[in-house]
């Protein structure tokens, strides 16, 4: 009779731990995802602030391409930026306004797949000054008008 009661014991037990384990594996999963999603997000604003930096050196700049920031040796983290000058584009004016959308990616290490994307789009205006053959060279202001996550 005890054998019996010893081994509904143990196999209860067993049972109990496969779904412990069932359970921490599942946990590590979510948290890794939820990490990754927060890189991303961090990712898209350092590419909208990579993008301003370039803009305030020099008005006339092009969008910044990929990126691969922190510089890791599988390459896991990108960013680049779509840049579109709405006001202020064609003329050597005081101001010029921009829309920045910014993607960040997190990659499976030495591959080009895609673990997680995230969008953030701003909307800005740099206000430029300077006198003579420097006029309209240097940033004075920059205002962010909007900024918003873009959702697929």
């Amino acid at each position: 009779m005890a054998l019996p009661m010893a081994m509904l014991v143990v196999l209860i037990l067993a049972a109990l731990l496969a779904a412990l384990a069932q359970t921490t594996t599942s946990e590590f999963g979510i948290a890794q995802s939820a990490s990754q999603d927060t890189r991303a997000l961090y990712l898209a604003q350092a590419g909208i602030e990579h993008q301003i930096y370039a803009l305030k050196q020099n008005k006339d700049a092009g969008s910044v391409g990929a990126v691969n920031y922190p510089v890791t040796a599988g390459q896991e983290y990108w960013y680049s930026t779509a840049l579109t000058c709405l006001l202020g584009c064609g003329v050597n004016g005081g101001s010029r306004r921009w829309q920045i959308v910014s993607t960040g990616e997190i990659r499976q290490a030495n591959s080009a797949t895609v673990l997680q994307t995230r969008a953030v789009r701003t909307l800005i205006e740099i206000h430029y000054a300077g006198s003579g053959a420097s006029l309209f060279q240097f940033p004075t202001q920059v205002l962010t008008l909007r900024w918003e996550e873009v959702y697929p």
